[in-house]
């Protein structure tokens, strides 16, 4: 007679929790309906909230109770609702908010359904539910395209403070911002690095929203909005540093130094090259830096590298690499013409 197993129950709940789908949609849907910036000013008994958000009390109940039992909105008596500091970065308002990284096109969400056949060939599991490429759908569909770069943008206040501290910018008197999709990590910036200027290089359709950007940061006299493409060039020259914010983790080795050797045929002798997005460092490998390198690939089978990678990469570009610097959101590379 075998040994009787006993049953694990930690294990089974832990399991559960962690292969919780519903969480994140949950989120998603009461940053959609605008939930925690109506709870700005204290907690709000529940038929108030339902009225305020334009929702059936019942479900909004509902939601608001499962939520709150993983801490992102917390429960009042009477029948009251109330931020946590979870919920806070929900709000529209924040400095920090997080909102718009959970309004993530549904179209990259339900990419995650191609993950097995990605697993087993090595391909992006986008292309395998939508039948083309990320970067096909959202040319295709503006409005995703929007949501997309919004969601690239979400984190923009909090790497401009690891950014910030990182790296002097004031040695700099012209930025060029690679990629910079509607201007909100340039803008924030050049709000900072007063006499700087800058350009914004991105594709039309993803410039054409950063008029309005610069103008509410302040900053739009100095900064000039070019349109093109790094996958064909050329970039604008004469630039004292160039930013690539979470660009070539998207991209194959060889489309990396094509982009890379595009951005050292437009710098000056002393310009540098920036490149900020998550890495796999050999000594310690963060949870971000993981998370990402499998996300991208699902996305575009890309993924992050390790510092050696990264440092070949710029070798074949003909630029050399300076410095790495450790932030609390990403390794900050510092390049330079080789």
């Amino acid at each position: 007679m075998g040994t009787r197993r006993t049953i694990d129950a930690d294990s089974i709940f832990k399991l559960l929790e962690l292969g919780d789908y519903l969480l994140p949609y949950t989120i998603r849907a009461v940053c959609l309906l605008g939930v925690a910036d109506h709870l700005v000013d204290g907690p709000m008994p529940m038929s108030r909230l339902a009225q305020a958000t334009g929702t059936h009390e019942p479900t909004l109940r509902k939601t608001l109770e499962y939520l709150a039992t993983r801490e992102v909105f917390e429960l009042v008596e009477p029948d009251s609702v109330a931020l946590t500091p979870l919920s806070d970065l929900l709000r529209e308002e924040h400095p920090y908010s997080a909102r718009d990284i959970f309004l993530s096109p549904v179209a990259c969400t339900r990419a995650m359904e191609g993950l097995p056949e990605s697993i087993r060939t090595g391909g992006p599991a986008f292309d395998v539910v939508h039948g083309r490429s990320m970067w096909e759908h959202l040319r295709d569909q503006p409005e995703d395209g929007e949501a997309f770069d919004k969601v690239m943008s979400g984190v923009t206040s909090m790497e401009l403070l690891a950014v910030l501290r990182a790296c002097d910018w004031q040695r700099f008197d012209s930025i060029v911002d690679v990629g910079g999709g509607n201007g909100g990590f340039l803008a924030s910036l050049l709000r900072r690095v007063r006499g700087a200027s800058g350009v914004l290089f991105d594709l039309p359709g993803v410039v054409a929203n950063a008029p309005a950007v610069l103008a509410a940061a302040g900053v739009a006299d100095r900064v000039e909005v070019v349109p093109g493409s790094f996958l064909e060039g050329p970039i604008p020259p004469g630039g004292d540093a160039y930013v690539l914010k979470r660009i070539l983790y998207s991209w194959s080795d060889d489309e990396v130094v094509g982009i890379l050797g595009r951005v050292r045929a437009a710098m000056k002798p002393h310009s540098r090259l920036f490149i900020m997005e998550a890495g796999r460092q050999e000594a310690e490998v963060p949870a971000l830096a993981r998370r990402m390198d499998l996300l991208m690939h699902t996305l575009t089978a890309g993924g992050a590298r390790t510092l050696d990678q990264q440092s070949e990469l710029l070798n074949r570009a003909g630029l050399e690499l300076v410095r790495s610097i450790s932030t609390p959101m990403f390794p900050i590379i510092e390049a330079a013409p080789a």
